[in-house]
C-alpha cells in the first residue's frame, strides 16, 4: 500500500511539472493599449496596439489613419457631384452652361450637343454629362457605405478599433465604383481623381491634414520620437489600458486640454441652472406677505385653542 501511494504521488508531481513546463513554453501575449485619438467628434478614432510598440511606429500609423479619414471625406464630397453632374470641366472652361460662350463672346449653349443623361451643374464646374442611372447608383451606394466607414462618433461609441487596412479597403471600393462608372477614366483635373490619388489642394475641408510630421501628446506630455522610446514608457505596462492622446502637427505646441465634462452634460447643466435662475427670479418678485394674517400662520394658535381663547371674541 505504501508503494502504491508513493506511485500515485509521483505521477501527480510529474504531471504538475509537465503542465508548468508547457505553460512556460507557451508564448505570452503582449499587453495591449487602446489609444483614443481625438480632436473633434468628427475627427477621432480608437487604435489598439501592444504597449511595447515604438513611439515612432505608432505616430506613423496614427498619421496615416488620420489623413485617410480626411481624404475619404474630401473624396465623398466630389463623388456625390460626380454621380449627379459627371466629370469636371477644364479649369479654363468652367462656368454655368447657360452662359457658355465661344471665343467671340457668342452664346453657344444651344449649339452644344448634350447626352441623354445630361444634368446641368448649377456651379458650372462639371460637364453635366452624368453616368447612366444604374452606374450612378453604384457610386451612390459606395458613397453611402463610405460615410458609415468614417462615422467616427459611432465607431467610438461602439468601442470599435480601426486600422489602416480598414480605410484602405474603403478607398479601394471608391476607386472601383469610379472605374465601373467611367471605365475610360476621369480627366487629370477632376477632383475625384486627384482626391483618390492623394493630390488634392488644401482647403477648408482638408486643412487638418498632417503632412510635415506630427507630435503625439499624452497627459500633457509629448512622447519623444527618434529616442528608442516605447509606449510603455508613457502609459505603463497594464493590459487593456485606454488612454486619450492628441495628435498635433509638428511644432504646433501642446494641444488644448480636454473639457472636464462632455458637450451633452454641459448643455444639461446649463439648462438646469437656467431653470433654477428663473425660479429664483419669480420668488424675488413675489414679496406678498398677506398670508401672515391667516390663522394657520399664527404661532399662538395651538395655545389659544387649548385655553379656549383661540376662537376670538364672538357676539350674539
Amino acid at each position: 500500500q505504501e508503494s502504491g501511494a508513493f506511485e500515485v504521488e509521483l505521477r501527480t508531481t510529474s504531471s504538475h511539472a509537465q503542465d508548468t513546463t508547457t505553460a512556460a513554453l507557451e508564448p505570452q501575449r503582449d499587453a495591449m493599449v487602446v489609444l483614443h485619438v481625438k480632436k473633434t467628434d468628427e475627427l477621432q478614432f480608437l487604435y489598439e496596439t501592444p504597449v511595447a510598440t515604438p513611439v515612432d511606429d505608432v505616430v506613423k500609423d496614427l498619421v496615416d489613419i488620420w489623413n485617410m479619414q480626411i481624404q475619404i471625406r474630401r473624396t465623398l464630397d466630389s463623388m456625390e457631384e460626380l454621380a449627379k453632374y459627371g466629370p469636371s470641366k477644364r479649369p479654363d472652361k468652367q462656368g454655368i452652361d447657360t452662359y457658355q460662350t465661344d471665343d467671340y463672346g457668342n452664346l453657344i449653349n444651344d449649339k452644344v450637343e448634350k447626352g441623354p443623361t445630361y444634368c446641368m451643374d448649377p456651379t458650372g464646374r462639371r460637364t453635366g454629362e452624368a453616368p447612366e442611372p444604374k452606374l450612378a447608383e453604384v457610386i451612390e451606394k459606395q458613397v453611402s457605405d463610405a460615410k458609415k466607414t468614417i462615422n467616427a462618433k459611432e465607431h467610438v461609441a461602439r468601442n470599435a478599433k480601426v486600422t489602416k487596412a480598414y480605410f484602405e479597403e474603403c478607398l479601394d471600393c471608391l476607386r472601383g465604383a469610379v472605374t465601373i462608372a467611367f471605365p475610360e477614366g476621369l480627366p487629370e483635373y477632376d477632383d475625384v481623381r486627384t482626391c483618390l490619388e492623394g493630390n488634392w489642394e488644401i482647403d477648408s475641408r482638408t486643412q487638418e491634414v498632417i503632412d510635415g510630421g506630427a507630435d503625439l501628446w499624452f497627459a500633457g506630455k509629448q512622447m519623444e520620437q527618434n529616442q528608442d522610446k516605447k509606449l510603455l514608457d508613457y502609459v505603463g505596462k497594464n493590459d487593456k489600458t485606454k488612454v486619450i492622446v492628441k495628435l498635433q502637427k509638428k511644432g504646433a505646441g501642446a494641444p488644448q486640454r480636454e473639457a472636464a465634462v462632455d458637450e451633452k452634460t454641459q448643455k444639461e447643466m446649463m439648462a438646469f441652472y437656467h431653470k433654477k435662475q428663473e425660479e429664483m427670479k419669480k420668488l424675488q418678485e413675489d414679496e406678498d406677505d398677506t398670508h401672515l394674517n391667516s390663522s394657520w400662520a399664527n404661532p399662538g394658535q395651538l395655545k389659544g385653542s387649548l385655553q379656549g381663547t383661540g376662537g376670538g371674541v364672538k357676539y350674539r
